[in-house]
């Protein structure tokens, strides 16, 4: 008997793959571990599924490492609660660096069904709606799905991503589960202690040991503002606003996309453009800067939004509520969240 010509085998050898590949991404979202990368930082996508949830969530926080500093759950949650007359419960749900196509993955993928909240806090920035999203790829990585594909190849072929990196969805699966054993989540303390208890976030304001670990926290980052200024300030205009447009593009589109789709589930939503320092807003070119907030303006009148830019000069000279230019520290987080809190009372929870 002849021998099957070798092209057979190496088809039957990649169909084998792709059945592979499959069965374990729809393994991995059905054991709700699809989002396990970078599973010790940001905690925030593991404290959806932490817990067993006897109430829906009011609020989920979505954005980048910005939020994940600037808006703590249990800061919003203290602040509600008071001003609702009932426990209220807030998730973060922050990526580690994202444009307005990861935000818009993450509240489809992450925040559906009985984890949809009532209402979802939006970082916005002008970093997230270029054209050109910053660190794209990184993104992809981190949230992309198979039906991304699409999308992913649209920005290789832009330039923004490898062409390779499109291949990561297909690749989730297996990289989830073997994360997911190798280094299960209830296993790292920090897990344990932001995500099961304090619903995400870098910082918690529940109680006395809250208090004691941000305040060690912040002193051991002291050295934080020096280095990240002399390493991210001088990139800034040249990186993240490198060929710096708002016109339709991937970002924007998808950010209007999660706009309609809020709407039509019924859940409110706040844009809130976060303070970033002095030193880092003269890195930030004017007219970009300019053209996000009519932007963020409009989107937010389309679609039924409320915009809220706290991004404000008396915000950025408070150098003592940052940790570094671009990210704030715990006494920051504090204050911001009540600003935050106020508008979700008067906007979206009301």
């Amino acid at each position: 008997m002849p021998a099957e010509p070798y092209d057979a085998h190496l088809g039957a050898l990649l169909g084998w793959l792709a059945v592979g590949l499959a069965g374990a991404n729809a393994l991995s979202g059905a054991l709700q571990v699809d989002g396990n990368q970078a599973i010790a930082w940001p905690t925030d996508l593991t404290a959806l599924h932490a817990v067993d949830r006897r109430a829906p969530i009011d609020v989920a926080v979505v954005g980048s490492s910005r939020a994940h500093y600037a808006l703590p759950p249990s800061a919003l949650d203290a602040c509600l609660s008071r001003a609702l007359g009932r426990p209220t419960e807030t998730v973060a749900v922050n990526r580690m660096r994202a444009s307005g196509w990861a935000l818009d993955l993450a509240v489809r993928d992450e925040l559906a069904g009985s984890l949809r909240p009532r209402a979802l806090v939006i970082e916005v920035s002008p970093e997230m709606l270029s054209d050109h999203p910053f660190d794209l790829a990184s993104n992809v990585v981190a949230a992309a799905r198979t039906r991304d594909l699409p999308d992913c190849l649209a920005a290789a072929g832009d330039g923004d991503v490898p062409t390779a990196t499109c291949a990561r969805p297909l690749t989730r699966g297996v990289e989830s589960l073997a994360f997911t054993l190798a280094r299960p989540w209830a296993d790292h303390a920090h897990l344990t202690w932001m995500a099961v208890h304090h619903g995400g976030g870098q910082y918690c304001f529940d109680d006395a040991a809250c208090d004691a670990r941000n305040a060690a926290y912040d002193t051991a980052s002291a050295a934080r503002w020096d280095s990240r200024a002399a390493r991210v300030l001088p990139q800034v205009a040249a990186q993240r606003f490198r060929d710096w447009s708002l016109e339709g593009g991937m970002a924007s589109r998808h950010l209007e996309a999660l706009l309609r789709r809020a709407r039509t589930d019924g859940q409110s939503v706040l844009l809130v453009n976060l303070p970033v320092s002095a030193d880092y807003q003269a890195q930030v070119p004017e007219a970009a800067y300019a053209a996000t907030l009519d932007w963020l303006d409009a989107a937010a009148t389309r679609h039924g939004a409320t915009f809220l830019d706290t991004n404000t000069p008396a915000w950025q000279a408070a150098r003592s509520r940052f940790l570094d230019p671009d990210h704030l520290n715990a006494e920051g987080a504090s204050v911001l969240a009540r600003e935050v809190c106020a508008a979700l009372v008067d906007d979206a929870l009301h």
